[in-house]
């Protein structure tokens, strides 16, 4: 079979793939055991979503805003936390006040009409649309929280949020990570109507609704005055950077956990490393020194993880292989290249 023939049955394959049948799964998120449902799609409907998202990446990506970041490619907390710091220490005049705010209950209440809507006008060819829709619809309402495609959807569906927030309401320093969204501003009334508008919009061009819980309030400053900004796993303050005391806690809950251990899993290794990189960019190296480094040897659980890489890439890769010729694919000359991430496109 030629390459071109190969393709174009692999195509055939995505195209007509049906949806699982999913139990949802429950769990509870945090220190604060916040409930959250999760569809978890099967290894089919995974490769199928990875294929759908390659494609769609330029889509997605053409008008993002460029203050949004989570689970974009070349962006994340990490980088977010960069930015804020820059705005609140060198533009401290329109960094007084802060408003804090999220949309309830963000994933469960996409309205699946708009949200189609807004696809049919973008994406014009019929089989991707098929396919984007039959996704949607695995839930009656709102998108499968831990589907792929969910988190590009998502931040696509509030692209005209972003862009009436900047270009409508003149925010000065604005960013979005998902569905929690901070305004700075210098007077305290501004950012208030502001609030008032972006609940007006979401729920006139969008069919969400704002949370009650959003707040204004004066950013720290001097000694002690005003409250420090905690947004995306950080706690700003005007001279420094911490952890949010929820992360805190469990990294030094895990690395008590690893230290008690004859031996640690490569799920405590991960979870460890990741931990490592959240503090290596926070002021959090004494909290480290006393708590987690007797506790933990990093350069151990970096071997560990590295190893177990270079073993898990080739056993996932034949998986995959496995999967598609089980469908009546073949393997040879191919080798998957429309379902593997090579040049991703970032979004920056």
């Amino acid at each position: 079979m030629s390459d071109d023939a190969a393709v174009e049955q692999s195509l055939d394959w995505i195209v007509n793939y049906e949806n699982a049948e999913h139990v949802p799964v429950y769990i509870y998120d945090g220190i604060t055991r916040k409930e959250r449902t999760i569809i978890v799609p099967t290894m089919e409907e995974l490769l199928v979503q990875h294929c759908i998202v390659n494609a769609m990446k330029p889509m997605f990506c053409k008008g993002m805003y460029e203050h949004s970041y989570a689970s974009l490619p070349g962006r994340g907390a990490h980088k977010g936390k960069q930015v804020i710091e820059k705005w609140i220490r060198t533009d401290p005049k329109n960094c007084k006040y802060v408003l804090k705010m999220d949309i309830r209950h963000f994933f469960d209440t996409i309205p699946h009409d708009r949200l189609k809507a807004k696809l049919k006008k973008t994406v014009h060819d019929e089989k991707m649309l098929d396919l984007l829709f039959r996704i949607i619809d695995v839930t009656e309402v709102g998108i499968p929280l831990g589907f792929y495609t969910s988190q590009w959807l998502s931040n696509w569906y509030l692209q005209g949020l972003d862009h009436f927030i900047k270009e409508q309401l003149c925010a000065v320093h604005y960013m979005r990570y998902m569905d929690d969204m901070v305004i700075f501003g210098s007077n305290k009334r501004v950012l208030h109507r502001m609030r008032q508008a972006i609940s007006d919009y979401l729920e006139m061009e969008l069919g969400l609704e704002l949370k009650a819980n959003w707040q204004v309030f004066r950013f720290s400053y001097g000694n002690n005055q005003g409250r420090d900004l905690d947004f995306m796993g950080f706690r700003f303050y005007r001279n420094r950077t911490i952890l949010r005391k929820s992360i805190m806690y469990k990294a030094t809950r895990k690395a008590r956990k690893i230290s008690k251990k004859e031996k640690a899993t490569i799920l405590d290794a991960r979870q460890m490393l990741s931990y490592l990189g959240w503090i290596d960019c926070t002021d959090t190296y004494l909290m480290y020194r006393k708590w987690i480094k007797p506790c933990v040897s990093f350069q151990q659980l970096k071997r560990k993880v590295s190893r177990y890489d270079k073993y898990d890439e080739k056993r996932v890769y034949q998986k995959l292989v496995s999967l598609y010729t089980a469908k009546g694919g073949k393997s040879h000359g191919v080798k998957l290249q429309i379902c593997r991430e090579h040049s991703p496109t970032d979004c920056t």
